[in-house]
């Protein structure tokens, strides 16, 4: 068996890939191995979190044992080494018999969690800007194509449209934020229906910018319009954590500590 800089190549493509695309995977690679194993130094592959998996470590019970630490280490998020007793004898998938032992480093790779931060005013890009610097990855939406220059100062992505039809075209994951801080509260409420209705898988977190009589007020028409207690209750809104925030920068500042503080486990 060989593993050539082809096979090197192709796991690292679909590492780029998965980082674009938002997956998180698990690379495993061969670093040591003693007496006959299926793999050698330098095989490598990506497993994702559905077992799936994209390059080799040389088949047999080594990358089955591999593919199942990789799937506890995505969980964990931590890297760890392991070590893999290929005695008793165990054939490789190509029929060959081996023994002996192998070291595998596995790696979790977990894209930055993206932010989705509808409203690209005074709020909206600060809170861009923040999120950029603690490591989420931004999109920012708004129906003003006037606004899309300093928009796309301060976010990775920019999305110039009308809100019902960024709503419509939301991926949602459970690595996903959404920031609702649009122009007015008609728009926010729309944009949270909307949301909402989008079913699951759940994003990790939806706030919404408002008093506590604008959000009450929300969230007794959506709950009479059919919106689940239990949906409604996941909205963070007033959105924030409570730091007496007045300016468009402390508010920001409020709701990036918030999406820390939830994506942490902490809140």
């Amino acid at each position: 068996m060989t593993f050539g800089e082809g096979d090197s190549l192709a796991v690292y493509e679909a590492i780029n890939r998965a980082i674009e695309e938002g997956r998180p995977a698990a690379l495993a690679i061969v670093v040591a191995t003693t007496g006959s194993s299926p793999g050698l130094p330098g095989f490598k592959m990506l497993v994702f979190s559905d077992g799936t998996s994209i390059g080799t470590v040389g088949g047999g019970t080594l990358e089955a044992q591999v593919i199942k630490e990789s799937i506890h280490v995505l969980v964990e998020n931590t890297p760890k080494f392991m070590e893999v007793d290929l005695t008793p004898m165990d054939r490789d998938k190509l029929g060959m018999i081996c023994g002996g032992r192998a070291k595998v480093y596995i790696e979790p790779i977990v894209p930055r969690p993206r932010v989705v931060i509808f409203g690209a005013g005074h709020v909206g890009i600060a809170t861009a800007r923040i999120a950029r610097i603690a490591g989420f990855r931004v999109t920012l939406v708004d129906d003003r194509p006037e606004f899309a220059e300093a928009a796309e100062s301060a976010a990775d992505e920019v999305i110039i449209t009308d809100f019902e039809t960024a709503v419509e075209d939301l991926k949602v994951d459970p690595g996903t934020y959404i920031v609702i801080v649009t122009r007015g509260h008609s728009h926010d409420r729309d944009v949270l229906e909307g949301c909402l209705r989008k079913g699951l898988p759940h994003p990790a977190y939806i706030g919404m910018i408002g008093s506590k009589t604008k959000v009450r007020k929300i969230f007794e028409e959506l709950k009479s319009e059919g919106i689940p207690e239990e949906d409604i209750n996941r909205v963070h809104s007033p959105i924030g954590l409570s730091i007496g925030a007045k300016t468009a920068q402390e508010i920001a500042v409020s709701i990036v500590a918030e999406m820390i503080a939830v994506k942490n486990n902490s809140l």
